[in-house]
């Protein structure tokens, strides 16, 4: 349970309201999700993606409510090519959390034995130096300095309920991309995912709206831009 438990804390995010999160829904499809507005940190919302998933890279973009100017919109970026860069970790980090959460509990409750303890360390700790290496060879990818591998990597083998999010650690630490969460949405996603997708960002800058001074720049840049997303045809 203690495992669990610190797995369910780290996997935890805190988002500004201006944050939100991008992930792949299998090959072709991608899912933007929020923090939860009922529960803020210190003025960050909570967000926990799904804690089945280990495998999917999630990357942390911000976007401006008062909209992108043309010209500095993006006009294309590999967000497939950046998803791939995770695939070859996706096995050792599902044997680092079977080791954890199914080997470990079997062993305890029903086949309690100095051997089985040897080799279910052997099997969890054998995953995370597999996952530790892949990291390290891939580190300039991943934008991580030695220093920040090793920091990592010990955070793996001190606490292996860490090394279980090694993936969404990495993926959501990576340096600012440069993109606009809604300018990306609108590039990446289609049809009811992108017409959901737009009532969240409709909310949010009618939420900003509802703070701002009527006689602000602000607040007329505000008006504008949810203005153009309630005009846009539904896909």
């Amino acid at each position: 349970m203690l495992a669990v438990g610190l797995y369910v804390f780290d996997s935890m995010l805190l988002l500004f309201p201006n944050e939100g999160i991008l992930t792949s829904v299998g090959k072709a499809r991608w899912h933007v999700a929020f923090g939860s507005d009922n529960t803020r940190v210190r003025g960050k919302e909570i967000l926990f993606p799904n804690l089945f998933l280990l495998h999917r890279p999630i990357f942390k973009l911000s976007w401006n409510c008062e909209g992108v100017p043309q010209q500095d919109s993006p006009t294309s970026f590999d967000w497939g090519a950046q998803r791939d860069l995770f695939k070859g970790l996706m096995i050792p980090v599902y044997g680092i959390g079977i080791a954890q959460f199914l080997v470990f509990p079997y062993v305890i409750f029903f086949f309690l034995t100095d051997l089985s303890i040897v080799l279910s360390l052997a099997y969890l700790y054998g995953s995370i130096f597999v996952a530790l290496f892949l990291v390290y060879r891939k580190r300039e990818d991943f934008h991580l300095s030695k220093r920040k591998f090793l920091s990592l990597g010990f955070e793996c083998v001190v606490c292996p309920p860490v090394a279980v999010n090694l993936i969404r650690k990495i993926s959501v630490g990576l340096p600012e991309l440069a993109q606009d969460l809604l300018v990306v949405s609108q590039a990446l996603l289609e049809g009811e995912d992108w017409n959901r997708t737009k009532d969240k960002f409709i909310s949010r800058i009618g939420e900003e709206i509802d703070f701002e001074d009527e006689n602000t720049p602000r607040f007329n840049k505000l008006i504008a831009n949810r203005d153009r997303l309630l005009n846009e045809a539904p896909l």
